[in-house]
């Protein structure tokens, strides 16, 4: 039953679950932050809030799951920056922005066996070698646009292998069965032995623990290379303004923790909160980014 103002909104059964949905499979960047954030959800609507994974065509299967749903503020998209992705526009419209809640800076992740040791010395291999591969997280997300235009940039060829997430992408990595990626920052990753990190791709160093002593793409091989993941939530386009703007205050006040925040950059994402507007307009420069880079 849709809801009718922000009074309605409060009197929702509580015995209703809160569905976070995340259209990638687990131990992805909005994964692990929608895992954080759900707990914290629960105790402020005091009713169980869980994460919903729905992984498929680029985050299409969650979002035509979340739009066709119940215009009651239960059932929500936790999207990535796919959402943005042409193919998704559709879907897109059906659903409107709640807030932005993080980025995630993306590494430049190569096999260990690789031989090179810097970003430099990456480059300079590409040059070299035919037949390189590297993975993403599926054909149009930004893990592939980011490596894509790497590739490009640098002036070499190498053949994408798309995944159905970064976790599978990142296991063939470790595996030996691809050389490189470019993946949203993972808890741990510097401590595999099976990959090496290289690079970030933000314009500026990143601050998070066990990033902070990488240098930036920008500032080794690609001068103004700029890329990031970021995660936001979505509802139904037909849940009211008051809807939306409770659950906005709801994000924003569980945002505002410190052990959120502490929970978040472990989780290799930093906070990024604002307004249901300020998130229409990240979403509309995210788009026009896609089509302006999109693969060949």
């Amino acid at each position: 039953m849709a809801l009718r103002g922000r009074d309605a909104f409060a009197q929702s059964p509580r015995g209703g679950t809160i569905r976070l949905v995340v259209g990638f499979v687990p131990g992805g960047a909005s994964d692990r932050v929608a895992r954080v954030l759900a707990p914290e959800l629960a105790r402020l609507a005091g009713r169980a809030a869980i994460v919903e994974n729905i992984p498929g065509a680029n985050g299409a299967r969650a979002i035509a799951r979340v739009s066709s749903s119940e215009p009651d503020g239960d059932t929500l998209l936790f999207a990535s920056s796919a959402i943005a992705h042409p193919d998704n526009a559709a879907g897109a419209s059906a659903l409107r922005p709640v807030i932005v809640t993080s980025t995630t800076p993306m590494v430049l992740v190569v096999r260990a066996s690789m031989p090179v040791h810097d970003a430099r010395e990456f480059a300079r291999y590409l040059s070299t070698r035919s037949g390189t591969t590297y993975g993403s997280a599926g054909v149009g997300n930004a893990t592939h646009l980011c490596a894509a235009e790497l590739v490009e940039r640098l002036g070499v060829d190498a053949t994408h292998v798309p995944y159905n997430g970064s976790t599978p992408a990142l296991g063939d990595l470790m595996g030996g069965h691809i050389d490189f990626l470019t993946m949203g920052a993972t808890p741990g990753l510097s401590q595999q032995a099976a990959v090496r990190m290289l690079a970030v791709s933000t314009r500026s160093r990143s601050r998070l623990p066990g990033l902070d002593g990488l240098p930036t793409i920008a500032d080794t091989i690609a001068p103004d290379f700029d890329y990031s993941l970021w995660q936001a939530v979505f509802a139904p386009s037909r849940v009211p303004e008051a809807v939306v703007a409770k659950l906005n205050a709801q994000f924003r006040e569980i945002l505002s923790l410190d052990s959120v925040r502490a929970a978040l950059a472990d989780a290799g994402a930093e906070i990024a909160p604002g307004s249901p507007e300020d998130a229409e307009r990240v979403l509309r420069a995210e788009s026009e980014r896609f089509r302006r880079r999109m693969p060949r």
